[in-house]
């Protein structure tokens, strides 16, 4: 399971198919998550970048980001 005190690096090396979201995030922030936070947590990002926390997560713990 993610949880929101993973570092981006920590969590696209161990589940590579979240790097998709992470980009998605890319559009809406204007800049490249894992470029600029590969070692910030999921909350730290959310709070920079005030984004819904518990959106993230849903998302990247979804089963077909896992499988």
């Amino acid at each position: 399971m993610i949880t929101k005190d993973m570092t981006t690096l920590d969590i696209v090396e161990k589940y590579p198919k979240t790097e998709k979201i992470f980009h998605e995030y890319d559009k809406i922030t204007g800049k490249c998550l894992l470029c600029n936070n590969l070692f910030d947590t999921v909350e730290v990002i959310a709070a920079n970048y005030e984004l819904n926390l518990a959106e993230i997560l849903d998302r990247l713990n979804s089963e077909e980001i896992k499988d």
